[in-house]
C-alpha cells in the first residue's frame, strides 16, 4: 500500500499506519483476558459457590451437641456441630465426666465429675478452661441444670438420705432443699420461664413425670400409667415435654411427647430397645435421643429417626443440644 511522504499534502502522524489501528486506538480498547484466565476465574467462582453452599448446609454455627463417650475406660465430654463437624473433647480433666448442660447466660458448661469417691458438679467455659467446682458435698451431687437467667442451679443429692432435689443460688452459694418425700427423684430440668422444674420420681411406686412449682412449692403429676418413664426434657417454647416409657411385656422403650396445655400424649416412634435421654433442638423441630450407644435425630412430624453423624468412632451414652455464642 502507498504511504504518503512526510510533509506531503494529506500527511499526518497516523497516516503512516494505514494498514492497522494506531497506538492510541489500541490503548483505548479493552484488553480481552486470555482464554485460560477466564476459565480459571469461572472455576474459582464455581468452587466458592459450592463451598458456601456446603458450609450453609453443614448445620448452624451457633449450635453444639454435647455428648458423653467412653474413652480408655473413662467417660469424657465431647461437643460438635449438629452436622458432626468441629468435634473436640471439652476438657482434659482426668476421671469420669458426665451430665453436661450448657448455660447460655453464663456461657459455661456444667457437668459432673467423680472425685475422691464422690460426684461433684463443676463447670468450664466453652474452651474447656477456667475450671470451677460448683457443688462439693460430703454426699453425691448429680444431674445439674441451670436456670435460663443463670441465677440458680438445680441438682440431685443424697445428703438427706434418699435422692432429693436441691437448688443452689449461684451468687450466694446457698443450697435449698426442694423435695422431702424420701424417694428417688431424678433428672431435674428448669422450664424455659424458670417457674417450674420437671423431674422424675418414684413416689407413686414407679417412675413418673412431675412438675415442681417454684413459686408455691407445690407438685403436679404429669403422667400416670403403669409404665415407668425416663428422663424428660422441655421444648424451647415450654409447651411440650418429651420423654420415654417402658412398655411390657419386653419392656422396650418408646419415645413420646406430652402437650402440657391439653394433657395429651402421643407416641413418636414404635417401641424398641434402650431408647433414652431425649432432648429438643434449640428451635424445637428435632428431637435428639440415644438408642444402644447410637445417637438419633427425629422430626416429631415424621415417623423416621436419622442417625446423628458422630465422628471419631465414639459411642455416646448421653447427649444434649444447645445454642452457643458464635466464636
Amino acid at each position: 500500500m502507498l504511504v504518503a511522504e512526510p510533509n506531503s499534502p494529506g500527511w499526518s502522524a497516523t497516516s503512516t499506519r494505514l494498514d492497522g489501528p494506531s497506538n492510541l486506538e489500541r490503548r483505548s480498547r479493552p484488553i480481552a483476558p486470555p482464554p485460560y484466565r477466564l476459565a480459571l476465574t469461572l472455576l474459582f467462582g464455581l468452587s466458592l459457590i459450592l463451598a458456601l453452599a456446603a458450609h450453609a448446609g453443614a448445620g448452624p454455627l451457633s449450635e453444639r451437641v454435647f455428648f458423653v463417650a467412653r474413652v480408655s475406660g473413662f467417660k469424657k465430654i465431647y461437643l460438635s456441630r449438629p452436622d458432626g463437624r468441629d468435634l473436640r473433647r471439652l476438657t482434659p480433666d482426668l476421671g469420669h465426666q458426665t451430665d453436661p448442660t450448657f448455660s447460655q447466660a453464663l456461657e459455661r458448661v456444667f457437668y459432673v465429675r467423680l472425685y475422691k469417691g464422690r460426684h461433684q458438679i463443676c463447670s468450664v467455659n466453652l474452651e474447656g478452661e477456667n475450671f470451677r467446682v460448683e457443688v462439693e458435698l460430703h454426699a453425691e451431687a448429680l444431674f445439674p441444670d441451670v436456670s435460663q437467667d443463670g441465677h440458680r442451679l438445680v441438682f440431685v443429692t443424697d445428703m438427706w438420705g434418699a435422692f432429693e432435689l436441691a437448688e443452689m443460688d449461684l451468687v450466694s452459694r446457698e443450697i435449698t432443699r426442694l423435695t422431702y418425700d424420701q424417694t428417688v427423684n431424678l433428672y431435674p430440668k428448669y422450664s424455659p420461664s424458670g417457674h417450674d422444674i420437671l423431674f422424675t420420681s418414684l413416689r407413686t411406686g414407679h417412675s413418673e413425670l412431675f412438675l415442681l412449682k417454684r413459686e408455691t412449692g407445690g407438685f403436679q403429676q404429669l403422667t400416670d400409667t403403669p409404665f415407668s418413664k425416663g428422663a424428660g426434657e422441655w421444648s424451647p417454647d415450654g409447651r411440650r415435654v418429651v420423654s420415654t416409657e417402658r412398655i411390657p411385656p419386653r419392656l422396650w422403650s418408646t419415645l413420646f411427647e406430652l402437650d402440657l396445655e391439653s394433657g395429651k400424649t402421643r407416641r413418636l416412634l414404635p417401641a424398641t430397645q434402650h431408647v433414652a435421654l431425649p432432648s429438643y433442638s434449640p428451635d424445637g423441630t428435632q428431637i435428639l435421643f440415644l438408642q444402644q450407644e447410637t445417637l438419633f435425630t427425629h422430626d416429631p412430624s415424621d415417623t423416621v429417626a436419622v442417625p446423628f453423624p458422630v465422628r471419631g468412632n465414639l459411642q455416646p451414652s448421653e447427649a444434649s443440644w444447645s445454642r452457643v455464642p458464635l466464636p
